[in-house]
């Protein structure tokens, strides 16, 4: 039993040499303590595991295959209400940076925004990274190719170039529009006059001295493969 504190009180000196002697201090430090026991449950087996879930319009929580039936039913319903939309399916002449534009606002204020789509098809369709109008074009029919930026950029380049005969200076032309196109999907004279990537040389006015007569007729015809 504890000893009442006048008691302790009234013998302080023994107390304090208590308190003072090292084997004491030492237990206080150094006491038997209870072992720590590890159970191992051979029989067990854990398992840890995640998923990617997404949220479209009004619906949360969507699995990634989900999200993209959710997004073709979304392509197909607003098809004559969004210009851009419209455009890529039906009227790809008409392709251009406006219409990039809307298209990106329009499905991000959706919440289908290019990085969650792409996501989405890397984990069901396994394809690293897929351009914006193929998933487009993709959603409104299934068979539809999907294609990398890369892929779709190579494609109309080579249905732009076919049968011409470029010189040297017009084939390097060819390889700045490519890689602008890579990031863009789009060519106009805006980009020319202002990107670095071409105003470093010599922007729109060296375009135009070098593809003099048919400079416009090129970023038509870029325009119309990219989206075709």
């Amino acid at each position: 039993m504890a000893k009442p504190f006048s008691e302790i009180f009234d013998s302080f000196s023994s107390v304090m040499d208590l308190l003072r002697d090292g084997k004491f201090q030492d237990l206080l430090v150094n006491y038997e303590r209870a072992k720590k026991v590890f159970l191992v449950g051979y029989e067990v087996h854990d398992e840890v595991s995640s998923m990617v879930l997404f949220e479209a319009e009004d619906r949360y929580g969507l699995k990634p295959e989900d999200y993209l039936v959710a997004f073709s039913q979304f392509i197909k319903r607003k098809e004559k209400e969004i210009q851009a939309i419209s455009i890529l399916l039906n009227k790809p002449r008409e392709w251009n940076t406006q219409a990039l534009n809307e298209l990106r606002f329009k499905l991000k204020e959706s919440k289908y925004d290019e990085a969650n789509l792409q996501k989405a098809h890397q984990i069901v369709y396994h394809k690293d990274i897929v351009d914006i109008i193929s998933m487009v074009k993709h959603a409104a029919n299934e068979t539809e190719p999907l294609l990398s930026p890369e892929e779709r950029v190579n494609n109309a380049i080579l249905k732009v170039t076919e049968g011409k005969h470029l010189n040297e200076e017009q084939q390097k032309w060819m390889e700045y529009i490519k890689e602008h196109l890579k990031h863009n999907m789009t060519l106009d004279e805006e980009d020319l006059r202002k990107l670095p990537v071409f105003t470093d040389r010599g922007g729109l006015s060296r375009f135009k001295k070098v593809f003099p007569t048919e400079y416009q007729i090129i970023i038509k015809e870029i325009n119309l493969a990219i989206a075709a």
